[in-house]
């Protein structure tokens, strides 16, 4: 017996987006990639070894995101990091660590890191060195 295609055995919801879908050019097999942290408001640059860079770029690279929607507007944003993203294009992104939100200037939306993959972790501890 064949089943018949509905659109409700065709279609599953993608309840996390990959960072592919937030941004579909994005090649992490780069070699020459980087990530530089500056802190809001003063813009201070971050020093970050190459070392932190890669396990940051790694986080990110596996986090996984849900589009921030009406029903988030109660959460009080404060972002207290612009960071750049140089992975095959240049990628701005202004960060509140506290409540693991992302906002993507490239397409001026808002996303929650649903599983950060220890992205903040490691974003903080490089902050405090």
């Amino acid at each position: 017996m064949k089943v018949e295609k509905t659109p409700s055995t065709e279609k599953v919801k993608k309840t996390t987006l990959s960072v592919k879908d937030l941004f579909w050019r994005i090649d992490f097999n780069e070699k020459d990639s980087y990530i530089t942290v500056e802190k809001i408001p003063s813009l201070a640059t971050v020093e970050i070894s190459e070392e932190t860079q890669k396990e940051l770029l790694k986080a990110f690279e596996n986090a996984k995101f849900k589009e921030m929607k009406m029903e988030d507007s109660n959460i009080d944003l404060h972002y207290n990091y612009l960071i750049n993203i140089s992975v095959s294009g240049y990628f701005a992104l202004f960060v509140d660590s506290s409540n693991k939100i992302i906002y993507v200037d490239e397409t001026q939306k808002k996303y929650i890191m649903v599983d950060d993959n220890d992205f903040f972790d490691i974003l903080e501890n490089a902050v405090k060195k």
